[in-house]
This record gives C-alpha cells, sequence and structure tokens, in this order.
C-alpha cells in the first residue's frame, strides 16, 4: 500500500490537473474578447448586423417591443430581444446570446457576468423603500422560451449594450416609444402565439414574484454547520492547524485520501457534477469506519492533501466548486476554518484564481459557507485585506472584484452592523507580524488611490507606524487621497469637489463610483447607530423566566390567615401590573426592533439613491454646459453675420442675387493665347505649321515656361478636386472645431447637428 504520503501527491497531482484548465494556471493567456484601454470588455465588429427590425409582440398577455437582429456570421434564425412595454424592462440575457452566438464569449461567461453584476448585486436592490420589489425578474426557467432569461431597468440594459459594444446592434429596440407600440407590425408567428390565452401562472410569472426576488438579494446563510464552526473555533482569531495522523489511522488516511483524487478527477469533467447526496453515498463507508477510531468525521477526514497543508476544502475553493464546497461542509467532512501550513484559510485559496469570478459563485460560497474566513489571519497575522492588496499588484481587475464582493455583503448581509464594525476595528488596522504594516500600508505603497480611499472610509488609521516607523500617511500616494477625501467630505453636496475626487482615484466605471457611495454610507449608519445599540434588545427567554421566579407572586407562608389573604391580594395586584407592564415593555421593544430593522435595509438604499442622484445631477450640468456652449456658438454666427453685412464689397460677392456671369470679368489666360491657333481650334479645324503661325509663335523657352506653369496649375486644381471629392480631412477638421466648441465627444458630432442647427435657427 501507498504511504499517506505518496498518496497525497498523488490527490495533489491529479487536482493539479483539474486546475490546469482553469485560471490558476494560465496567467499568460490570451483573452477572446478584445479590452479597452479601462479594462472593459469589448466586442470586434466581426459580427455585424445586416438586418435587424422592431415589431410589436404579446406572450403571456403581456405587450412586448421584440427586436429580430440577423448577424453577417451567426445562426441562420434571428436573435430577437425583448422589451416590456409596461416598464420598458429588457430581456439582457437575449442580448448577451448576441455575443455567444458570434463566438466572442461562452455561455458560462455570460452566465457568470450575469451572475456578477446582476444578481448577485446591490445596484439591483429597490431604490425608494426595503418592501419594495428588487428592479430585476428573474424569469430563466419561465415555461415561455420568447420571456425567458433576466429583465433589467431600460438605463441598466442601455448601459450593457455600451459595455459591449452592442448598442448599434439593438438600438432600433432602445429609441422605439412604448406609445408607439400600436403603430408596430405584428409578424404572423407572433400575432398567433397571442391569440392562446394565458393562464394566471403565466401572468403572475411575467409580473414577477417579490418574494422570490426579494429571496435572491436578502439571502442569508442558514447553515448551522457553519456557525458552529465559527463559535467553536479554539484557534480564534486564526484557522485550525493542520490536522496530524497518529500511526494507527494511516491505512484509513490514505483510502481517505485515495477517494478525494477520485472526486477531484471527475467533478466537472464530461458534465459531471457530484451533489450532496452523491458525495454521502462515497463517503458512506468511510464514515463507518471512522466512528469507532474518532468523535466526529472531521477528525479523520479533514487531512492535508499536499505538502502545503491544503485540505479538500482549498482545492474545492480553488475550482470555486459550489457542489464540493457545500458537500465536504454539510456533511462535516472538511472543516470551513481549517488552514494549511501558512494558516491560509480555504477563503485565500479562494480569492487567489479568478475561478470563482468567472463562474459568478463568489458571493453565494461566501455568503453560505465561507464567511467565518473573513475575520481570521494566517500565520503571519495577514487579514483578507493584507491578501487582497498585495494580489491587486499582479492581478488588479480580480483582487478589485473580490473586494467589492466582500464589502457588498458585509453591507448587505443581516448583520451588516457587527461586519463594518468588525472590519473597521479588528481587521482594517490589523498588523502583520513580519513588518507590521496594515493594508493601507501595502496600498500606498502600491500606490492603488481606490483601495486606499475605501481603506480610509473604512476607518484605517493613516498615522499608524509599521516596525520601522513608517506610517501610511508618509507615502505620498495615501497624502494626495487623503485631501480629496477630505476636501469630498466638507462639501458633499458640491459636484466638483466629487469631480476632484473621482479623477484623484482614478476611477473609469460606475461599479467603483458605486462602492464608493455603498462604503460611504455603510458606515455612516454605523456610526450613527452605535450609540443606540442596545436599544429595543430584547430579553432572554431564561432570565425572564428566572425573574418570574424570584417575583412577589411566590406563595409566603404565614401564621395568619389573614395576613396571608391580604398579602396574596397585594401580590395578584403587583403580578397583574407587572404582567400588563412587561407586555407594554415587550411590544415597544419589538417596534423599535422593527424601526432599527428598516433602518438598516435602509442603508443599501440609501447607496443607491446616493449614487443615482449624483449622476442625474452630472448630467444636468453637462446640460447646462452644453446650454451654455450653445449660446456661446449663436453670439459668435451673430458677430461674424454682422461683421459681413458691413463690408459691403464683400456682402454683394457672397449675395445670391448676383449672377455668376457678371463675376466673370477677367480671363487670366487671355494675354497667353495665340490668336491663329486659338481661332482654328474655335472652329474646329486643322492647325497646320503655317508660316503665319509658326511667327506667332513665341520662343520655345516662354512656351516650355507656359506649359510647366499650367502642368503646375493643373496638378493643383486636380488636387483640390480630389479633396472636393473626398470630404473625409474637411469632415474631420468641421468635426474637431464642433466638438472643441461644444464639449462633446467627437464620434458623437454628426448626432448633435441636427439639434445645433434647430437651436441655431431658432434664435434668428
Amino acid at each position: 500500500m501507498d504511504s499517506p504520503q505518496d498518496v497525497g501527491d498523488t490527490t495533489a497531482n491529479s487536482i493539479s490537473n483539474q486546475l490546469s484548465t482553469t485560471h490558476l494556471h494560465r496567467p499568460t493567456e490570451t483573452p477572446v474578447r478584445a479590452t479597452t484601454k479601462n479594462n472593459t470588455p469589448t466586442v470586434s465588429k466581426a459580427g455585424t448586423a445586416v438586418a435587424s427590425t422592431v415589431s410589436a409582440a404579446v406572450y403571456s398577455g403581456q405587450k412586448f417591443m421584440q427586436i429580430s437582429v440577423s448577424l453577417e456570421t451567426g445562426p441562420d434564425k434571428p436573435i430577437l430581444v425583448l422589451r416590456r412595454v409596461q416598464d420598458s424592462y429588457v430581456n439582457v440575457s437575449q442580448m448577451l446570446e448576441i455575443l455567444v452566438l458570434t463566438g466572442h464569449f461562452s455561455k458560462d461567461q455570460v452566465s457568470g457576468f450575469l451572475r456578477n453584476e446582476i444578481l448577485h448585486s446591490t445596484q439591483y436592490l429597490p431604490r425608494g423603500n426595503p418592501t419594495h420589489l428588487a428592479s430585476f425578474n428573474d424569469f430563466r426557467t419561465h415555461a415561455v422560451e420568447q420571456i425567458r432569461g433576466l429583465w433589467i431597468p431600460y438605463d441598466k440594459a442601455v448601459s450593457i449594450a455600451v459595455r459591449f459594444d452592442l448598442y448599434e446592434l439593438v438600438k432600433k429596440l432602445f429609441l422605439v416609444d412604448v406609445h408607439d407600440f400600436h403603430k408596430l407590425h405584428k409578424p404572423e408567428s407572433v400575432q398567433s402565439a397571442a391569440q392562446k390565452r394565458p393562464n394566471e401562472e403565466d401572468l403572475g410569472e411575467v409580473e414577477g414574484s417579490p418574494s422570490k426576488k426579494r429571496k435572491a438579494l436578502t439571502e442569508s446563510s442558514d447553515s448551522l454547520t457553519v456557525r458552529l464552526a465559527a463559535e467553536n473555533n479554539s484557534n480564534y482569531p486564526y484557522c485550525l492547524a493542520p490536522l496530524s495522523f497518529e500511526e494507527n489511522n494511516i491505512a484509513l488516511i490514505s483510502e481517505v485520501k485515495l477517494k478525494f483524487s477520485e472526486i477531484f478527477k471527475t467533478d466537472g469533467k464530461d458534465s459531471v457534477s457530484f451533489t450532496i447526496k452523491d458525495i454521502e453515498e462515497q463517503f458512506k463507508p468511510l464514515f463507518s469506519k471512522c466512528e469507532p477510531k474518532a468523535g466526529s468525521f472531521t477528525s479523520i477526514l479533514d487531512v492535508s492533501l499536499d505538502s502545503s497543508g491544503k485540505t479538500a476544502l482549498h482545492y474545492a475553493s480553488t475550482l470555486a466548486s459550489t457542489n464540493l464546497v457545500a458537500s465536504f461542509i454539510e456533511l462535516k467532512i472538511c472543516s470551513p476554518i481549517r488552514g494549511d501550513n501558512k494558516g491560509e484559510s480555504p477563503l485565500i485559496s479562494m480569492i487567489q484564481v479568478t475561478n470563482a469570478m468567472e463562474k459568478g459563485n463568489f458571493t453565494e460560497i461566501l455568503r453560505n459557507w465561507l464567511w467565518p474566513n473573513l475575520w481570521l489571519f494566517d500565520s503571519k497575522h495577514k487579514s483578507i485585506f493584507h491578501v487582497l492588496t498585495s494580489s491587486a499588484s499582479n492581478n488588479y481587475k480580480s483582487s478589485k472584484f473580490y473586494l467589492e464582493k466582500i464589502l457588498e455583503w458585509a453591507v448587505s448581509n443581516e448583520n451588516k452592523e457587527k461586519n463594518l464594525f468588525n472590519i473597521s476595528t479588528k481587521m482594517i488596522n490589523a498588523q502583520e507580524s513580519e513588518n507590521g504594516n496594515t493594508a493601507l500600508h501595502l496600498a500606498g505603497e502600491l500606490e492603488l488611490k481606490w483601495f486606499v480611499y475605501l481603506f480610509l472610509e473604512l476607518r484605517a488609521d493613516p498615522n499608524l507606524p509599521n516596525n520601522t516607523g513608517v506610517k501610511a500617511s508618509d507615502f505620498d500616494c495615501v497624502k494626495v487621497v487623503a485631501e480629496a477625501r477630505d476636501k469630498c467630505n466638507a462639501n458633499p453636496d458640491s459636484l466638483s469637489a466629487m469631480k476632484n475626487l473621482y479623477e484623484t482615484l482614478g476611477i473609469s466605471d460606475d461599479s467603483e463610483e458605486y462602492m464608493i457611495q455603498l462604503v460611504r454610507t455603510g458606515v455612516e449608519f454605523l456610526n450613527k447607530s452605535m450609540h443606540f445599540a442596545e436599544v429595543g434588545e430584547m430579553e432572554d427567554e431564561q432570565e425572564e423566566e428566572k425573574r418570574k421566579e424570584l417575583s412577589p407572586t411566590s406563595e409566603v407562608v404565614s401564621s395568619s390567615l389573614l395576613s396571608n389573604k391580604i398579602f396574596k391580594s397585594i401580590q395578584d395586584l403587583l403580578s397583574s401590573t407587572n404582567e400588563e407592564y412587561e407586555k407594554v415593555i415587550h411590544s415597544k421593544k419589538a417596534e423599535i426592533n422593527n424601526l432599527n430593522r428598516e433602518l438598516r435595509d435602509a442603508t443599501i438604499i440609501t447607496a443607491n439613491n446616493r449614487f443615482f442622484s449624483k449622476k442625474i445631477a452630472e448630467r444636468i450640468s453637462s446640460v447646462d454646459t452644453m446650454k451654455l456652449q450653445m449660446a456661446n456658438i449663436t453670439d459668435k454666427l451673430q458677430t461674424f453675420k454682422k461683421n459681413q453685412s458691413e463690408e459691403g464689397d464683400k456682402d454683394d460677392v457672397f449675395s445670391s442675387d448676383i449672377e455668376v456671369s457678371t463675376l466673370v470679368k477677367f480671363d487670366a489666360d487671355e494675354p497667353f493665347i495665340i490668336k491663329p491657333i486659338y481661332e482654328k481650334l474655335i472652329k474646329g479645324e486643322a492647325v497646320e505649321a503655317t508660316p503665319e503661325i509658326l511667327e506667332a509663335l513665341p520662343s520655345s523657352g516662354i512656351l516650355s515656361a507656359r506649359l510647366k506653369a499650367y502642368n503646375e496649375v493643373n496638378s493643383s486644381l486636380q488636387q483640390e478636386l480630389n479633396n472636393l471629392l473626398d470630404y473625409n480631412a474637411l469632415t474631420a477638421k468641421f468635426k474637431k472645431v464642433v466638438s472643441f466648441c461644444t464639449g462633446v465627444g467627437i464620434n458623437e458630432v454628426d448626432e448633435l447637428l441636427d439639434g445645433l442647427l434647430e437651436a441655431v435657427e431658432g434664435q434668428q
């Protein structure tokens, strides 16, 4: 039989083979999609549309507008993208299907994007009230094929279309007015489908289920196993150390490692995905063998699979396999707080690769099983923020993504106040033991301005020195960000201060702006609620029962019967009064708790509303700027016309009333005409070399000079003609001038011209 170490190597090799097809071993692989300078995914122009038509449709009793897109490189059947008439929601799943059919993305990539950006995003929480519906509809399992998919608001759909260069393909669907629904053409297939009477279930699914949609956003971990593991961590605030095995368990541990090897070799291959029941069936023989040897399965099964001390849960987390992570924890095969030889948790293994980001299940795994790892340090006292900041130098995009999702979970979780309090008091200012650096030190040294700002908002102390006496505030990056932050906090309603902050941080997309508003709002609510943390706290039932036992309702034995009766009546009166008082207090505390719960739920709502209000204010400011630029252009045009009217001669030259014939007063070629030859050519006669003609000719030198001059003039005229025929250069100059005057992008000038002309003509 192989030794346990050999078995561990075999298992590690099999897992490495499994990881070879993931991002862990593909650091230099070129992605199939193109990226812009901001690292935003874009689509090449290979899949341009050859035809797109907008029509009306009715499915399940609901009115829709749909665009049929046919592609040069794609399926023969057109792609349908629907927009709902009732609220202008757009089926984003259908829109992103264009990327799949044109080969730019796989279905898994699109599915991961939808989970990350919509299903697990706090931006889609209700904007007005916590009791309102979430701002997306999950109809991915709808019975009607045309409705199937994720539906999001109009503005979000436009943003995603622009982000992936799909706007030109589906622009007609966005520009059509919902009030023109009855004017749109209805295809015959749609008319026949509309004649089918929808049932109440279909109508209910289209209108959406509030409970289902709220569950997708406010779902919290209900795993008792995870909670007990977190509460009973004997090594807190560090992970549990790797298990060591005894000599009498060598054979059993070898069998356990072989079983893990088989699972990792099979899971995910050829569409095989194990469920919890499957894993339980495979481990049943091992469970029975573990019982007489140890008090729990975990003490035997949670063994290290390689020389670094990583357990099966570390590898399952690295692979971002939701089924394996859930199975290993719920079946108590692995502990969620077991570390490797470096003290690193399974969560650290997951955030060091991009698998969870690509699959879109990071939030799900964190929320349900690995959340206790957030509050644990490794053997060098490094927190999760140390690891994310250090990793950002190699892969900024993934580190930024994981930090965003962790903070979103912390703010949206039902224990949001406790989470933010722990982050701001225990985690963010933690100093690693080797150099004494905090996460803010690392962010300042690596010049990660966005990280620096978030850490400062989370109460990171910039004046905390490390082991060599260096403070985070000594880094120029931290100084610049702190200065911009202070100015913004001093003028919270100033758009210029906010714009200056965004420019300082180098913000390139809306997600970064939103995260700033979310963290600021969460910390603001935390600061205000900390003073009332115990208001409305309910008493423990056992305490209440104990107090009742000690209350004056207990019978007191007295020698005097009359005294006992009087005392008993007083006791009854006090007891009834006390019970009524307790009921009133209990009801008031319940009301206060409900109000506190609503207030905590309003954190994300407030952040969302602030984000959208800032965006609206920015657009209003942009419109005002364009109005001012339009007024300046109008004034310049009026001044130009006034100057032209004062110059009469020039005005006459450009007047349309002057006949063209009056402008032709001088022929520049007349002095060079040789009349004998010219008259014959005018009459169409042949020119012969007669003595009269030869005598009229100038010298050969003069003729050569004239010929050269005419050739140069002809060449210049030909070049000017070519320029007139090809307006590209002139158009580019014109667009550049208009772009400079109006402040809009040069690519948007064409769309602006009609409105600009109408505005100028309207002020004449």
